[in-house]
Formats: structure tokens, sequence, C-alpha cells
């Protein structure tokens, strides 16, 4: 096991990774000391990748769970639980909410709009989790310490007026399916491969995004160009979009390996 001093000086590249390191480690030795569920605010992919490595370093991934309020969230809360809970009570008694936004059916608004009236209410972005825009307007998860807050005075966004409530975790809308699905052959299933085909980057660029942490699989940065991707595998790129990695084909003549994706719309 690794001592926070130890952790800190292996992870923390700057002063806020330094602070949200500390933060988590805090959690955890109260969980540890006082034996009660303690959650992290909000963490986006490259600082759940942070995060899981600190875990791992303080020996603590039997008493750590990520969650963001459904599965594959992309940003989530490290939660820490003492012995006598599993991870799946840990994550029934996560402090979360989920926020149901509804608009007129002749309004549009946008993920940046709900998002900025958010921020124009002085919230932090970590005590705000994924917003999901549907048809009749958009689902947001938050801390649940922000929620009586924002019942009392989240009421627009984007200057439309919109009425807010409070439903169970398990009542998330998803929004109906953007995507586009394709197919193409790689020389190999590295992930700058296989993410220069599916986002028409070429190789070079997609090692860039690569290595500036802009790529993440399975909703976790990862920095090396050539690790093997797999049939299932998510792969984000910032600023490019989502796509999964839906299928393998066979294996062409000169040996390139035919794979199918989905991948949302730009």
């Amino acid at each position: 096991m690794k001592t926070r001093p130890e952790i800190l000086r292996a992870l923390a590249e700057s002063e806020a990774d330094r602070l949200l390191l500390a933060r988590l480690l805090d959690r955890l030795d109260t969980c540890r000391s006082h034996s009660y569920l303690t959650a992290t605010r909000f963490l986006d992919p490259r600082e759940r990748t942070l995060a899981e490595a600190a875990v791992r370093m303080s020996e603590a991934s039997g008493e750590c769970v990520f969650f963001g309020g459904y599965e594959d969230a992309e940003r989530v809360t490290a939660l820490f639980f003492p012995d006598y809970l599993t991870p799946e009570l840990a994550v029934a008694e996560a402090p979360l909410a989920l926020l149901r936004a509804e608009k007129s059916p002749a309004d549009t608004l946008s993920h940046r709009d709900y998002l900025g009236a958010l921020m124009g209410l002085q919230i932090e972005r970590a005590m705000v989790g994924d917003i999901i825009v549907h048809e009749s307007g958009a689902d947001i998860f938050v801390l649940r310490e922000l929620a009586d807050f924002l019942l009392l005075h989240f009421d627009r966004a984007g200057r439309r007026r919109i009425t807010l409530t409070e439903v169970p975790l398990s009542d998330l809308r998803r929004a109906a399916a953007d995507e586009i699905t394709g197919e193409g052959s790689v020389a190999s299933l590295r992930l700058d491969s296989t993410a220069a085909l599916i986002f028409s980057l070429s190789r070079t660029q997609a090692q860039e995004y690569i290595a500036h942490g802009q790529v993440y699989l399975n909703n976790r940065a990862c920095l090396k160009p050539d690790h093997e991707v797999e049939a299932g595998d998510r792969i984000t790129v910032r600023g490019r979009g989502r796509a999964q990695l839906t299928a393998l084909g066979g294996i062409s003549r000169k040996g390139r390996q035919f794979i199918r994706f989905t991948r949302s719309k730009s």
C-alpha cells in the first residue's frame, strides 16, 4: 500500500490534480475510520482514471465503486463503502438525485443550454453529472445536496422556461439514438488505428489525441496508442464524438481486420 504523499507524487501533474486526489483520499480515510459510505463529487473521464489509479495504490479496490446514476455514465462519483455493504448496496445508497427538466414541445434546447443555465446559477461543474437530452427535455444527474436548491431556482434554460421535478434514478429517459453505423478494415486492433478509422482521422492525428489525454476507452482515459481494443469497447474522442466497436469481422487476404461500429453523429 502506498502512502498519501507517495500517491500524490506519483499521480498529480498539477495543483488541481493534487487537490482532487487529496479529497478522494480524505473520503477513503473517513470511510475506513468511521465505517460509513462516503462519496466524491462527479469525476470526468480523466479524473476517474486518476481516481482509479489512486484507489489501486491505496489497496482499496474492494472498498470502492464508481457510479454516475446509470450504467455507462460518463461522469461518475467514487463511492467508498464499509465492509458491511456490498457494491450493489453502496450504489443503492449513492447520494445522487435525478432531476427531470421538461420544456414546451415548441422549444429546442441543447445540452449546452441546460449546462449553461446551471453554471449561471454559480454551480460548480463537479456537482452535476451527465445531462441526457431527450425529446421532452432533459434528465440531469446531480449530487443529492444540490437537488433542493435546483428545484427552487432552476426554471429556465436557454431563455426558455422549464419545469423541474425529481424522479427515481431508475426512471431515466434515454435519448433517441442519433447514430450512424459503419464498417471498415484496420491493420490491427490498436486503439490509434481503430479510432482513426471510426472518426475519419489520420493515424498521426489519432495518436496526437491519445497523447493529449483526449481519447477515452470505456470511459477511461487511455494514453497507450497500441492498446488493443475488443468488440463491445466504447471509444470517445473529445470533440469528435462517441463510438462503439460492435463486431469483429473476418481477416482480409492482406491480413487486415474488418470491424463494424456505431458512432454518434457530429
